[in-house]
């Protein structure tokens, strides 16, 4: 080999000795650690789970969910139904989740990842529980990881916390583990509505026609007119994705100066509700029905189709289900949508 050849030779072994020192390699713990199930048995039990609980700073409780005839209910808010898609979420999420990291296991430092135990007033992380008889290890969720996916946590009574592959939806408040639907009529399906207040004065609201657009407000003062469509619309719309905060049996709010608010729509639902305000707290109740003229028989034009006529049934059926026997704690903007005066829907009369 000729000393040029052998230089050049040399000079491209060098080259790739560089760039074999420049490429990051395995981390001591990346080459060591190897993924594993953060709950291994879950994934066998999670059909047949019926208990868990969550707690948080100070031990308090956050809620205890409980399952019922296959039915999610949450003890603290007397027993109403929980938010399915929440749970069933974080059951899939945990029951997938895999560690792929060990951090740290000094007591000292778990407060950074918010992995400490809750027992303390100022813990950040979230106890989750599971019943006895499963047999599944309680584990704190502690803080998103910063910069790279992931979240903290630590396995109740193990020292060595962990960094796992996805972040859990683990709310930190008893309301947001209740399922908030209460009802949802949007403001193209009411034909009528009627909002009376405790001294007797009466909001009505008709469409000539189911396929109308807008509410005619009935009675109107001579002289006066409507501020605009839209504010007299709002209030057949005031039921749409209407949301609770909390809940309670409804046994337990005074209704006795509740205004009263009756809806019908195109295809028959009448619902019935009061509405009262306690404690600058709107409460509202609610009831379902079949509309006297749907299906009875009538000439066609007033009756339905069997296959109509079960839908509805159904449609009323769910609604009851869902509203009988408890109270709503409501949006303000949606109180006032429902409890608007007929001065609030006129143009003030013009003085001289």
């Amino acid at each position: 080999m000729s000393k040029k050849h052998f230089s050049v030779l040399l000079l491209v072994t060098v080259l790739v000795a560089v760039l074999v020192l420049l490429v990051p390699g395995k981390t001591a713990n990346e080459s060591v650690f190897q993924k594993q199930g953060l709950l291994p048995g879950l994934a066998a039990l999670v059909n047949d789970i019926k208990y868990v609980r969550l707690s948080g700073a100070g031990g308090e409780t956050i809620a205890t969910l409980n399952r019922l005839d296959g039915k999610w209910q949450v003890a603290e808010s007397s027993d109403y139904p929980a938010d399915w898609t929440v749970l069933r979420q974080l059951l899939s999420d945990l029951a997938v989740a895999q560690v792929i990291e060990q951090k740290t296991s000094n007591p000292e430092f778990y407060a950074r990842l918010g992995v400490e135990d809750v027992d303390g007033p100022d813990a950040s992380g979230v106890l989750i529980e599971f019943a006895e008889a499963t047999g599944l290890p309680s584990l704190i969720v502690g803080n998103k990881a910063q910069g790279r996916v992931g979240q903290y946590v630590r396995l109740s009574g193990n020292d060595q916390s962990a960094l796992i592959d996805r972040v859990l939806t683990v709310p930190g408040e008893m309301q947001q583990w209740l399922d908030r639907e209460i009802i949802d009529i949007q403001q193209a399906e009411v034909v009528e509505m009627s909002v009376t207040h405790p001294d007797a004065e009466q909001i009505l609201l008709r469409k000539a026609s189911a396929d109308d657009t807008d509410f005619a407000l009935q009675e109107i003062p001579e002289d006066q007119e409507i501020k605009s469509n839209w504010t007299v619309n709002s209030i057949g719309g005031s039921m749409a994705a209407l949301r609770l905060d909390t809940v309670v049996p409804d046994s337990e709010i005074d209704w006795a100066n509740a205004v009263k608010i009756n809806l019908l729509t195109a295809d028959g639902v009448q619902v019935s509700a009061q509405l009262a305000s306690v404690e600058d707290q709107y409460w509202i109740s609610l009831s379902a029905s079949v509309y006297q003229g749907a299906g009875s028989g009538e000439p066609a034009d007033a009756g339905m189709e069997a296959d109509a006529f079960g839908e509805l049934t159904e449609r009323v059926s769910r609604i009851t289900d869902r509203v009988t026997g408890w109270a709503f704690a409501i949006p303000q903007y949606k109180a006032e949508a429902m409890t608007k005066r007929m001065d609030d829907l006129l143009k003030p009369l013009e003085t001289d």
